[in-house]
């Protein structure tokens, strides 16, 4: 059995170019402790990088919805160990919601998975939330915070929509190709790992998917500056 474990180092491209034989070999072999932790300083090492735009960016945000220059610089000052306690807290909340939101679904359906299991699932389904990332972070790089704002991959920029206010321009700009992909790879992966067939984890998943976007939706606001 141990001859046949897939390395984690290959799990990792596997994810994207085998999903179904890679969530196999994690449901069989669920270690997440290292690719965690890579994807983890990667986004930290990211976060670092733009952090002067970030700055930037954020005290422009500020100035434009009426602070004044003191309330300004006594929020700077908050900004940078947000953005790094975010960077390398974000990631493991996110994981331990959706492994728990998949063990909800396991437990209803009777499937035979482990909690440790699902949660390697939602840490390898996050592969393409760290392609975007460094997409952004590039783009962040070469054009600055605001113009990177405007790249988007949702279906709201197929309506030319994207970036308006409204409702309706908001849900949109929630159906975006990183984020379905990522759900598509946790329905795959929380499937295999049930030993359940995907259709029922796919409407339990867009269910708890279109509650998030309308919320999302509804909260949201495109800031002026």
């Amino acid at each position: 059995m141990e001859e046949t474990r897939m390395p984690l180092t290959q799990r990792f491209w596997k994810v994207l170019a085998a999903p179904g034989e890679a969530f196999q070999a994690i449901a069989e072999d669920p270690r997440s402790l290292w690719p965690a932790l890579i994807f983890i300083a990667i986004s930290l090492l990211l976060t670092i990088l733009i952090l002067p735009e970030t700055r930037q960016y954020s005290a422009e945000v500020m100035a434009a919805s009426g602070l004044t220059q003191d309330q300004v610089s006594m929020a700077m000052k908050i900004v940078v160990p947000s953005a790094l306690l975010g960077a390398v807290v974000a990631m493991p909340v996110m994981w331990l919601i959706q492994a728990a939101l998949l063990a909800i679904y396991n437990q209803f359906s009777v499937g035979e998975a482990s909690f440790k299991q699902l949660f390697a699932v939602a840490v390898f389904a996050g592969v393409p939330s760290i392609i975007k990332s460094v997409i952004s972070t590039g783009l962040i790089k070469a054009v600055g915070f605001k113009a990177a704002m405007e790249f988007n991959t949702s279906v709201a920029l197929f309506t030319g929509t994207a970036g308006q206010e409204g409702f309706l321009n908001r849900f949109l700009g929630q159906i975006e190709l990183f984020s379905i992909w990522g759900l598509v790879l946790l329905i795959l992966g929380g499937s295999i790992a049930m030993k359940k067939k995907p259709g029922g984890l796919a409407i339990y998943g867009g269910v708890v998917w279109l509650i998030y976007a309308v919320a999302m939706a509804l909260l949201a606001k495109t800031p002026a500056v």
